[in-house]
């Protein structure tokens, strides 16, 4: 059976999860985490790596030469037959030599955001890569479509191949759990609407906008709701000015810090009742999903190429701008009882599109013909 690398962020589940599904489904898979280089050997970590790493991971510029050195030590230390990378970044053009004299395939899966927010200078830099690629994935036809449309000569290898989002089944066995209990737990209002802002600490979830919509709104409005910033994972220092700025605000709200995994996850997508996600740009969210199948309201940008969601006949709002978003809020809690009946067939639409049962075979399509 084939042995895979996936390198990927693994404070992001998608890398893990892959990793899970592809283990039940009989391959050898390790996993590498980009940022900090722990190697993740069945359920054993290996911190040989990051070990080595963490004298360099500080350094400006120079932390980025370092980390693709160690990286390639990886891929060399064991005869993978797959190396799958998630996000694409120009800098493993650095590695690309060792796939033209190697026999290892190179999958490349696409985020969104990393084809997204690259400049035409980095998206040219990118192509080098791309070209060494055996295939390239994407979680969405849209995004696959626009990715097509730019580099043409691709098409033959782009895929879609949808992540899984194994956080549905814990949503499931918690559905029975009292709302309150669960709010507690967070140290959420049990008597409050709960809002939640965004899902982590990242500048492009668009916190400063969120915050001054939500000051915009009467009084009468914001003592309502409780707004929840979920800051778990992300950048450090972003989380810093979040959290700097909403010392500044006299609405009620609570940031959660520590990174959530399985139940809590769960938890805080069922404490919610209305999702605010004004990503500047996305693929398909997984989080997304996963408050829309715990029944939340989900207020997103119609700018978010979610046509997927649309053909599916999920039901949420859209906005066309975030000056809009004030005014929508309101509308949503207004009407909060008559649209959370109309999203109860959500978790259906979400169940069939998301779940990993439902998606595992694309990808083991996709690994088993970039080794032919």
């Amino acid at each position: 059976m084939s042995k895979i690398l996936i390198i990927a962020n693994s404070s992001i589940v998608f890398g893990k999860e892959l990793k899970n599904e592809l283990e039940c489904a009989g391959y050898s898979v390790f996993l590498l985490d980009f940022e900090h280089l722990t190697f993740l050997e069945g359920n054993v970590v290996n911190e040989k790596f990051s070990t080595s790493f963490s004298k360099f991971k500080n350094i400006p510029k120079l932390s980025m030469l370092i980390r693709m050195y160690f990286i390639l030590k990886v891929i060399k230390s064991a005869d993978y037959d797959i190396v799958n990378i998630h996000y694409n970044r120009w800098f493993y053009k650095m590695i690309m030599p060792f796939f033209k004299s190697h026999p290892a395939r190179l999958v490349i899966s696409t985020y969104g955001s990393d084809f997204y927010r690259a400049s035409d200078k980095i998206r040219r830099q990118l192509r080098s890569i791309y070209e060494q690629a055996d295939a390239v994935t994407f979680t969405n036809e849209v995004t696959k479509k626009e990715f097509v449309s730019y580099y043409e000569d691709f098409e033959n290898k782009s895929h879609l191949c949808r992540f899984g989002l194994k956080t549905l089944d814990y949503i499931d066995k918690n559905r029975k759990v009292p709302k309150a209990e669960m709010q507690k737990k967070l140290a959420m209002a049990t008597d409050k609407i709960i809002v939640t802002c965004g899902y982590n600490a990242t500048s492009a979830q668009q916190h400063f906008k969120i915050v001054e919509s939500i000051e915009k709104l009467d009084e009468a409005t914001q003592q309502k709701c409780q707004f929840v910033f979920p800051l778990t994972y992300g950048n450090g220092n972003y989380k810093a000015t979040v959290i700097e700025r909403l010392k500044e605000v006299t609405f009620d709200f609570v940031v959660l810090e520590d990174f959530l995994y399985e139940d809590d996850n769960a938890y805080v997508k069922l404490a919610s009742d209305v999702m605010i996600n004004m990503l500047e740009t996305d693929s398909f969210s997984g989080s997304m999903q996963e408050f829309l199948y715990a029944n939340n309201v989900v207020i997103t940008g119609s700018w978010l190429p979610y046509k997927t969601f649309d053909e599916a006949g999920v039901v949420y709002l859209k906005i066309e701008n975030l000056s809009e978003l004030d005014s929508k809020l309101v509308d949503a809690l207004e009407n909060l009882e008559l649209l959370k009946e109309k999203t109860t067939y959500n978790a259906d639409m979400i169940a069939k599109l998301s779940r990993w049962s439902e998606n595992i075979e694309s990808w083991i399509k996709v690994f088993k013909g970039a080794l032919k």
